[in-house]
């Protein structure tokens, strides 16, 4: 039996730190309002809320962190690669693979961002510009898919070094084809 070559690739969004860098101070903020006007009486700043309203608004901005915090732990990027093409899907803003054939597909190529490339594809998430896709949670390696009608998918990898192995074995299997 032909053994089945497949890449598969699963990375996760892991700077939780981030989070509580932008979202404890601002809940802390509210919540320090709310209980300061509630248990004093006295209204915090020049056009104060009434009670009611900075409890609700409160309430509200605690429920947006938490489901933004809920999408930063299950945001995952897959990525997965076979004999009949890339699959990649930025979970879940995609619920469906993105689906590139060999056909279409000139290069690929796994490299580690240069400076241009660091700021071009930093941050993470998908990004869509004129000629290019790219997917990245982080890091400083990509694999870059040149297509046939020179646009451009650049995935970012955990993994490079067996990513360009499995790159070489498929590239000599589909060569003996």
């Amino acid at each position: 039996m032909k053994e089945e070559l497949e890449f598969q690739e699963s990375q996760r969004f892991n700077q939780w730190w981030i989070i509580l860098i932008i979202m404890l101070p601002v809940i802390g903020i509210f919540l320090s309002i709310c209980i300061f006007q509630i248990s004093t009486g006295k209204p915090v700043g020049d056009k104060p809320m009434s009670d009611t309203m900075l409890i609700v608004t409160t309430i509200l901005l605690i429920l947006f962190t938490a489901m933004l915090t809920a999408v930063f732990f299950y945001m995952r990027l897959d990525t997965v690669i076979n004999e009949e093409g890339v699959y990649e899907r930025m979970y879940p803003f995609q619920f469906k693979f993105g689906f590139t054939p060999w056909d279409n597909i000139m290069d690929a190529v796994v490299i580690k961002k240069n400076l241009i490339e660091k700021y071009r594809y930093r941050g993470w998430g998908m990004r869509r510009r004129f000629r290019e896709k790219s997917y990245n949670t982080f890091g400083n390696y990509m694999l870059r898919l040149t297509l046939q009608n020179n646009k451009k998918i650049c995935i970012g990898t955990q993994m490079p070094e067996e990513l360009t192995k499995f790159l070489e074995k498929l590239n000599a299997e589909r060569e003996q084809k």
